[in-house]
């Protein structure tokens, strides 16, 4: 890192309204410190097991998903003048994006949070927990249901 606060910042979307306030701040962030941005969208295919044609199917909508979602981030990003890149993993989330993060050497990562109930977290976790225990960065976690 250079004199700058941040120098790379990668910001994780799934298209959800939990993402798109976490781009908001990525790209607010980027612009102030003069970051490049990388967004990243994660197709996790794990839980699939189709036929041909059903993954026809299945990889069309996945497609579709990710362009919509990146394409999001590309006109906040240009709006704002923010340089910024994409990317489109497959995997595991949190783990792609930890990668990715420590590949490109990412200075910070802004993920959006559903705001689940303990109990919820408990049992099934969430992919901003598991970036924020296995990262190396800093990890800046926006929550949906905060003002």
């Amino acid at each position: 890192m250079t004199g700058r606060l941040y120098n790379t910042i990668v910001v994780a979307t799934d298209g959800t309204d939990y993402a798109k306030k976490a781009i908001h701040t990525a790209v607010s962030l980027s612009k102030l410190t003069d970051a490049k941005l990388y967004a990243v969208y994660v197709s996790d295919i794990s839980n699939f097991t189709p036929t041909s044609v059903e993954w026809e199917l299945i990889s069309e909508n996945i497609k579709k998903e990710s362009e919509t979602a990146l394409g999001y981030v590309r006109t906040l990003a240009e709006n704002e003048n923010v340089l910024f890149e994409t990317a489109n993993l497959t995997g595991a989330p949190a783990t792609e994006i930890v990668q990715f993060a420590n590949q490109i050497k990412a200075d910070l990562i802004v993920v959006g949070a559903a705001g689940k109930k303990t109990l919820e977290r408990l049992l099934l976790g969430s992919v901003s927990e598991k970036i924020a225990r296995n990262a190396k960065q800093q990890v800046l976690i926006v929550r949906a249901d905060a003002e």
